[in-house]
């Protein structure tokens, strides 16, 4: 395929008359061109757009910048193949393939429109995942057209690991003054230590936090089931509790024999590995703590250094106390897992946090 300029003017200029032809619409130029001009090779539509928008800007294909280096249609064309053909590549590289400015790139991606945006992590699903997701969030959108309140009546629970370094990502902790402080945020710790927090949501309310110890096993967690959990529960109302659902994820200690014979017994209604309702695995999307609470939790609890285990707990307290306040957005939150329920239909059962706002 010939680079623009390698064509004559005269095909240049044919080129800008079929665009005006197509009304603009670069695709069906292309098309046309090949119609009229069989013999003639095509190049992207994205020519076409360039031809014109440079004849629009500078009465002419080309023109020059202030430092005398070559603008012209044929260097947007280049930089716009090398994003079609790998959009996740840098304006660093780009710049060093092509020999010109990092500001040059910039600037004509700028003008198509063109953004960087983050990849957004998530859980890996495996063969089998995907139906069981379908098979639960079908059976929570039945349950709650069935029923307007029955997202009220799920007690969603999960447990979380807080350590000293905590969140690594601090590019968006800022320190304002007039003049660069030269600050540091330290980030390795020769005394390390983790605290694993047991929270729950129901409706506007968020139960807990309760610390569990670190290596949780069958006999911790039954023992908090019937000694804490209780007492956790004492600030739902009592009707909501006769109904409530329990939602569990499919760790280890949840699934053991003991557990589920005690969930059957006191908590008929739970969801959960081996439960009444199957707990989709790799499933974070859908509970309200993985893409709520522990995310919110974890920026207040490290928008300073911390310092030691008594700080941490003191200050994840403090952080879901702040956040125990909000009853609506709490409510909004646990309210939205429908229609997170509905967008993983939409999708297959695959993931569907990037097709959501």
């Amino acid at each position: 395929m010939p680079r623009l300029f390698d064509l004559p003017f005269g095909h240049i200029a044919d080129m800008h008359f079929v665009y005006g032809f197509c009304n603009g619409n670069a695709r069906a130029a292309v098309q046309e061109y090949r119609l009229r001009y069989p013999e003639r090779p095509v190049l992207g539509y994205r020519s076409f757009i360039a031809i014109h928008r440079h004849l629009a800007e500078f009465g002419s294909v080309r023109n020059r910048n202030e430092q005398g280096a070559m603008l012209d249609v044929e260097l947007e064309e280049e930089v716009l193949d090398i994003i079609a053909r790998d959009p996740t590549t840098s304006i660093r590289r780009i710049s060093a393939r092509l020999g010109v400015s990092k500001t040059c790139v910039w600037r004509i991606l700028k003008k198509e429109g063109l953004h960087p945006y983050r990849f957004r992590r998530s859980h890996n699903l495996v063969i089998g995942d995907s139906a069981a997701r379908l098979v639960f969030c079908t059976w929570l959108l039945c349950e709650h057209r069935r029923t307007m309140d029955f997202l009220k009546h799920i007690l969603w629970t999960d447990e979380a690991t807080f350590t000293r370094t905590g969140i690594t990502n601090h590019r968006n902790a800022h320190l304002w003054a007039v003049e660069n402080p030269h600050a540091l945020w330290p980030t390795t710790f020769q005394h390390q230590f983790s605290i694993n927090v047991w929270a729950g949501m129901i409706d506007d309310l968020v139960i807990g936090p309760y610390v569990l110890p670190n290596r949780l096993n069958q006999n911790t967690f039954l023992e908090f089931l019937r000694e804490i959990l209780p007492v956790l529960l004492e600030d739902v109302p009592l009707a909501t509790r006769q109904v409530m659902w329990f939602q569990l994820d499919g760790a280890p200690a949840h699934f053991a024999r003991l557990v589920r014979q005690f969930l059957n017994t006191h908590y008929p209604r739970w969801i959960g590995r081996g439960g009444r309702i199957a707990w989709p695995p790799r499933s974070p999307d859908l509970t309200p703590l993985d893409f709520y609470l522990w995310g919110s939790m974890k920026q207040k609890v490290y928008a300073v250094v911390i310092e030691s285990r008594e700080q941490l707990l003191d200050r994840i307290d403090i952080a879901a106390e702040e956040i125990r306040q909000n009853h609506a957005e709490i409510q909004r939150t646990t309210q939205s897992v429908s229609f997170r329920a509905q967008a993983c239909l939409q999708s297959g059962g695959e993931h569907f946090e990037n097709l959501i706002n």
